[in-house]
């Protein structure tokens, strides 16, 4: 697990992170964390985004179980303000 991390005024400010080695959990974690939001707010922005609704305790035992799809977590991506980007490594 890799976080890039830059200093900025007192703060730390994530502007990379490799997530290879990171369960959904901890992306959503940091994610909300990042964006100061609780999981009920992105649970709300992410059923504004979808049309559809998400009961709080499916979206956390997925989160828990760590089977969350691909298309959920592009979705809270896209709410959030992320690209989520595939690339090759460097050190090969």
């Amino acid at each position: 697990m890799i976080l890039n991390l830059k200093h900025f005024v007192n703060n730390f400010i994530i502007y990379i992170m490799k997530i290879t080695d990171w369960d959904n959990g901890e992306i959503v974690r940091v994610l909300v964390a990042r964006n100061k939001i609780s999981q009920k707010r992105l649970i709300e922005m992410l059923e504004n985004y979808t049309k559809e609704e998400i009961p709080q305790s499916t979206f956390a035992n997925r989160i828990f179980r760590n089977s969350m799809r691909l298309r959920e977590m592009q979705q809270i991506c896209e709410v959030l303000g992320y690209d989520l980007i595939i690339e090759p490594r460097k050190d090969s």
